[in-house]
């Protein structure tokens, strides 16, 4: 039997198809959006493609849910409503894919009869991802050989480093890009020196030089720097790390003893 979670903001994940015992998820179909922008230059045959953006996803899930009587049919339809009457986004996810989850919200459907005289549902719920992504339940280091697979078959890439040359693999489906896409990405270290990171498959870098006493806590989340919890990107270079997808080559050079240097992020997929 196949289950579907849902998780409302602070609160705790439940299996909707638990809560209704009766309910049976049937399937699911996550589609995203490839949006397209172009240029049209008057006189000149065709257009040009100036940008690609992915946008507002859908995710179409089918259950079933058959009732004994018309009173069962109104507790169950009233139930089933009241589980999605939530203002923030959920989190969703299934047992199908149960790595991967999306964070959106339904859109109007009807709860009725499959057919006169019949008190059972057959519902279908489309739900809008504004992310327009799937992203890895864990993060990139939080997974487990064990519990995680999607993209990541016949590799067990690690996250966390002390050396000042290591590989980290993107398992998503696209760049990670914190500047112009906005992604999650939080680069945590552990240094005592001024140091500079540089991510040699794509050339994008970070420098940090500001005055650091011992093993100082230092975390580039996004573009913003953090020392001990307080933002300090005053004492960097402004700059932010990309990651490819696949392995990036990653180089720490600078005075800076590296006890520590963890790279933190969720994957993100287009199904």
């Amino acid at each position: 039997m196949s289950h579907f979670y849902i998780k409302q903001v602070g609160q705790e994940e439940i299996d909707l198809t638990q809560r209704l015992p009766s309910l049976i998820y049937l399937d699911g179909l996550f589609t995203p959006n490839f949006t397209n922008t172009y240029q049209e230059n008057v006189g000149t045959d065709g257009s040009q493609l100036t940008s690609v953006a992915f946008g507002k996803a859908t995710f179409v899930a089918n259950f079933f849910m058959p009732a004994t009587d018309y009173h069962e049919h109104q507790l169950m339809r009233h139930e089933f409503y009241r589980q999605f009457a939530q203002r923030p986004l959920l989190r969703v996810r299934t047992s199908d894919d149960p790595d991967k989850c999306f964070y959106g919200r339904p859109v109007n459907f009807p709860l009725d009869s499959l057919a006169d005289g019949n008190n059972d549902f057959k519902i279908q719920v489309t739900f809008e991802v504004p992310s327009g992504f799937m992203y890895s339940v864990r993060r990139s280091d939080q997974i487990s050989d064990e519990s995680f697979g999607m993209n990541l078959v016949d590799i067990s890439p690690s996250y966390a480093h002390n050396e000042r040359e290591f590989t980290i693999y993107n398992a998503s489906d696209i760049q990670i890009d914190p500047y112009y896409q906005r992604h999650d990405l939080k680069i945590s270290m552990a240094i005592d020196e001024s140091i500079t990171i540089t991510n040699k498959t794509n050339g994008t870098h970070w420098s940090y030089k500001g005055n650091l006493s011992g093993k100082t806590k230092v975390v580039l989340d996004g573009l913003v720097t953090y020392k001990e919890g307080k933002q300090d990107s005053v004492n960097t270079d402004f700059g932010f790390i990309k990651l490819e997808t696949g392995e990036n080559d990653i180089v720490v050079s600078g005075a800076a003893t590296i006890h520590e240097i963890t790279f933190s992020f969720p994957f993100l997929y287009l199904s």
